[in-house]
């Protein structure tokens, strides 16, 4: 199954050569290694990496405990939002 990221529809719009990266279709490449290298050191570049993140915690202490553990916030989220942190 692959999982589509926020993203998808831009990377295919852009040209992406997508593939299925540990179950979520990613772009590999858009022109060519050397472009793309060239390109993010004259202007900037990004990496889609709403693919990864996913665990799962449970029980009443959770949230404190990952707060601890975290950099940012997490007790304001709602079920299916994300905060890099």
């Amino acid at each position: 199954m692959n999982v589509k990221t926020p993203l998808n529809a831009w990377h295919h719009a852009h040209g992406g050569r997508m593939v299925d990266f540990a179950g979520a279709e990613l772009p590999v490449l858009f022109t060519s290694i050397v472009q793309e290298h060239q390109a993010v050191r004259a202007d900037a570049g990004w990496f889609d990496v709403s693919h990864r993140g996913r665990f799962l915690l449970k029980g009443p202490d959770a949230v404190a405990w990952l707060e601890k553990l975290a950099t940012c916030k997490v007790g304001s989220l709602v079920k299916g939002q994300v905060r890099y942190g």
